[in-house]
């Protein structure tokens, strides 16, 4: 099956770091394995085409203008980048014959998709519910980000998601039903890199967050209970790993610091990682905080879940789909402090062995999303709009 997957940015060099890029090599890699033909089509700073680990990968420059009013040059951006992935999905269509089309959702880059191939978009997330808070992107971005992905889903054959709650909350606003793909998983990392780990937290004992530090992913939670945990706990150190970004013009770095207070010795940040360097962290880590505001099936969840780490995630948005409560990890209230400081002081007072059991529990948990598995359900839902959805747009 020659499949083409259309992105709004993908990595050029290194490896993947954050969410979709993530997913994407890894679900490409997979398909390459089964002997099928992925092909990505994305957004970057210059065109080009190459190959990377089998995979035929091409890059189009996409161009931009700044406008009197921010929201009109947001929404130029979008169309303009739908535009320029559209004409080149064309070009190779022209050149070979393509089995089918999967958008991602960011961006609505099946905006300007009018061709006949059959397509299907893949929901990376929500914007009307994951920027809810509008603190991270301002209120008239949201909505126009949340327009073009409906109108996306609309030049579509068919729509899924990585988590129940994503996909009930968009089918509702679509009027259709969008179909539930859990995230493959395989750890691709053949030797880990300790140096940072051995640099920065060799000897200590600590509680790990990782991800981008934005107000969604419930760094403000943590900056409501970091300073009470310390406290509390003089063993523990604080240590949160990604990429710093502004919460309402702070750095969230910052605030993370200030809200330690007393105990600001025993915060440690650490930048975005490579998974080499990043893994060893984890693996380390004597429990894993992911309080997300929102989420879409956690790629950090299912990380921390494969090493064996007792993760305290959010219940009600998607964590509850990878953890049983007390079984396989630890679920707190949505947005709530206090729940959140009851789940780490519940975790830390846990014996190894118990631990140790939950960690089990949860790599089994993970073993579900093993590539042969999930895969081989995206490939049967590929072959279902294939075989029974017509071209017409539905």
């Amino acid at each position: 099956m020659v499949i083409i997957f259309a992105a709004n940015d993908y990595f050029e060099n290194g490896k993947a770091t954050e969410g979709f890029p993530i997913y994407l090599h890894r679900v490409t890699m997979a398909l390459a394995k089964l002997g099928h033909n992925p092909i990505i089509v994305a957004c970057g700073k210059r065109n080009r085409h190459y190959k990377k680990e089998g995979v035929e990968i091409f890059t189009v420059y996409c161009t931009s203008m700044e406008m009197p009013i921010e929201s009109l040059t947001f929404g130029y951006q979008i169309l303009s980048a739908s535009k320029v992935i559209n004409k080149k999905i064309r070009e190779i269509s022209k050149q070979r014959k393509i089995d089918l089309i999967q958008f991602t959702s960011l961006q609505g880059l099946a905006a300007c998709y009018y061709g006949k191939t059959p397509a299907v978009m893949r929901l990376s997330s929500y914007a009307k519910v994951y920027y809810a808070t509008y603190q991270t992107m301002d209120k008239s971005k949201v909505k126009i980000m949340a327009f073009f992905e409906r109108l996306a889903a609309a030049r579509c054959n068919a729509v899924f998601a990585p988590c129940k709650i994503t996909a009930d909350n968009f089918g509702d606003d679509i009027g259709r039903p969008v179909s539930v793909i859990e995230t493959p998983f395989v750890n691709d990392v053949a030797i880990y890199d300790e140096s940072i780990y051995k640099d920065r937290l060799e000897g200590k004992k600590y509680v790990l967050f990782f991800g981008t530090l934005i107000a969604e992913k419930g760094v403000l939670v943590i900056a409501d209970t970091i300073q009470k945990f310390l406290k509390m706990h003089s063993e523990y150190y604080m240590v949160c790993c990604g990429k710093n970004a502004l919460i309402n013009g702070r750095s969230a770095v910052n605030i993370l610091q200030d809200a330690a207070g007393h105990f600001a010795d025993r915060f440690v940040y650490l930048k975005e990682l490579s998974h080499e360097k990043l893994y060893p962290v984890i693996q380390k880590a004597d429990f894993v905080i992911l309080p997300s505001l929102v989420e879409n099936l956690s790629n950090a969840c299912i990380e921390a879940m494969y090493f064996k780490r007792v993760v305290i995630g959010t219940d009600g948005i998607s964590y509850e789909q990878l953890i049983d409560d007390g079984i396989s990890g630890l679920l707190c209230k949505p947005n709530n402090a206090d729940s959140l400081l009851e789940k780490m002081n519940e975790a830390a007072r846990m014996s190894k062995i118990q631990k140790q059991e939950i960690g089990k529990r949860a790599k089994k948990r993970i073993d579900q999303l093993a590539p042969e598995v999930v895969v081989s359900k995206l490939l049967r839902f590929y072959q279902y709009v294939i075989d029974h959805v017509s071209n017409n747009i539905k």
